[in-house]
């Protein structure tokens, strides 16, 4: 699969997370930890809720509707989840972000 743009790196808050739109029109939730980048679904798969709002500690991603959690290197659920995130590559090319699905 092809490498989509989502932003420029500068734009995802340090060790926070930020909604984008790609460039093909998906949404996509961008996060960093330290210097690493993650990138999975924006919307919860329990109910549609956006995980913006959630909180992210580094390595764990929680929705903050029900405190569903995931690993948001694998996407694999954690505690009381019960279904996995969608999870994607993620590439800095020049100061931009890219994605691609796994």
């Amino acid at each position: 699969m092809d490498w989509t743009r989502v932003c420029a790196a500068a734009d995802v808050p340090g060790d926070g997370m930020k909604q984008f739109e790609t460039t093909d029109g998906d949404a996509v939730l961008l996060l960093k930890a330290g210097a690493q980048y993650f990138a999975c679904q924006a919307v919860c798969p329990h109910l549609d809720t956006p995980l913006e709002e959630g909180m992210f500690d580094g390595t764990t991603l929680t929705c903050h509707q029900h405190l569903w959690q995931w690993d948001i290197e694998s996407g694999e659920p954690r505690g009381l989840a019960e279904l996995p995130l969608a999870c994607f590559d993620v590439k800095t090319e020049n100061g931009t972000l890219y994605v691609r699905p796994r």
